[in-house]
């Protein structure tokens, strides 16, 4: 199995030079989290940007300086269990697929799970060996910039929010940061900052601010109710690997509550877990 076989041969790109604002055009309209970077004028690959680089280069306009410069990439003639191999151990969620130093393609998480765990042998295996039993989780009245620093410390792409009798009142993830954050952060770095590095007084009260790696990134000052994602997408420990991967790549999702049998929250699936499994199937 090839990666040629399996990627997405049409890519959505940003060009250098370029801005924050164009990354974030590009991805709103098209809803993606991250863009492979070419040299304007041309398809050569030069870098690759994500909603994270976003975030914690808050302070950052230039799109030079938030991609990551040179990054992993494979061709179109890569084994696709090598690429996979790669993803796992560079902790990556996407290879760009270069041919002769010109980008021609994609390779993703969900394109490798589709390829290997989406049919008829997975369908009668289920999820639960795969469920990861320890749960990020906050309450729904936490303020929002709390909720940012849970999750950064917990190294979580999302967390899940609880309402008072414990049961799930949503899930808030790294996308949803990106939307609320975007139109204020480059005001808030300019008004807080002024040229300088010195510290600046806050609190999960004042102003607002959430200081990340010495950068500041503005977000409301409201409990994480009102803005979390309400409509969650979950599964039960009892769903086959095959159906679960259909849920997590129809649903354009990488991760998912696990419920048990009574309705009650036990754990999460992440597909980078299930990517394990596809690298000893290949």
């Amino acid at each position: 199995m090839k990666v040629s076989d399996y990627m997405q041969s049409e890519v959505v790109y940003v060009s250098v030079p370029g801005t924050r604002e164009d990354v974030l055009q590009i991805m709103a309209d098209k809803q993606i989290n991250g863009l492979p970077v070419v040299k304007k004028g041309t398809k050569k690959l030069v870098g690759i940007v994500t909603r994270t680089d976003l975030l914690r280069k808050a302070d950052e306009n230039q799109l030079a300086l938030l991609m990551v410069r040179d990054p992993e990439t494979v061709t179109p003639k890569t084994m696709l269990k090598t690429a996979a191999k790669t993803m796992l151990e560079k902790n990556y969620r996407r290879l760009p697929v270069v041919d002769d130093e010109e980008l021609v393609g994609m390779i993703t998480i969900p394109d490798i799970l589709g390829a290997v765990l989406q049919n008829e042998e997975f369908k009668e295996m289920d999820i639960s060996s795969h469920v990861k039993r320890q749960i990020t989780s906050t309450w729904e009245e936490t303020p929002l910039p709390l909720t940012y620093l849970i999750m950064e410390m917990a190294n979580k792409n999302a967390i899940v929010i609880l309402n008072a009798s414990g049961g799930i009142a949503g899930v808030i993830s790294v996308s949803d940061y990106i939307r609320l954050s975007e139109v204020t952060v480059e005001d808030s770095v300019s008004a807080t900052h002024s040229g300088t590095e010195s510290a600046v007084e806050w609190g999960w009260t004042s102003k607002d601010f959430l200081i990340v790696t010495k950068r500041l990134l503005r977000l409301p000052n409201v409990p994480v109710k009102e803005v979390m994602t309400k409509n969650i997408i979950n599964v039960s420990e009892v769903t086959s690997l095959s159906e679960c991967v259909r849920i997590l790549r129809k649903n354009e999702i990488d991760q998912a509550p696990v419920m048990s049998a009574t309705g009650h929250l036990i754990g999460m699936i992440e597909d980078r877990d299930l990517l394990r499994l596809a690298v000893e199937q290949l």
